[in-house]
């Protein structure tokens, strides 16, 4: 593939690069928003909120951490609860 002079890879106009930044801005702010405790969350929504990775969500779930059922086969967990549990392991 051959540049041009000034070696761009890619060619945006001024309003799909303000696009962009503001879909990137957008995905930041909604990831640092806080989320209400007592909100039931999803085992994936659980793991990106703390950081960690669905698998140990659910690891912590055999090792007994409070979750709700809704249904036969889903859960969703509390904020809240699930925080509490592990403040409590920490001190243990």
């Amino acid at each position: 593939m051959k540049h041009s002079g000034d070696d761009r890879l890619i060619d945006l106009t001024v309003s799909d690069l303000r696009t962009v930044l503001l879909d990137a801005v957008r995905d930041v702010i909604e990831e640092l928003e806080p989320r209400p405790t007592g909100e039931l969350l999803t085992t994936e929504e659980l793991a990106k909120v703390i950081k960690v990775s669905p698998d140990t969500a659910r690891k912590w779930r055999r090792q007994g951490c409070p979750h709700v059922a809704v249904g036969e086969k889903k859960l969703r967990w509390r904020l809240s609860d699930v925080l509490r549990w592990r403040e409590e392991l920490d001190r243990a």
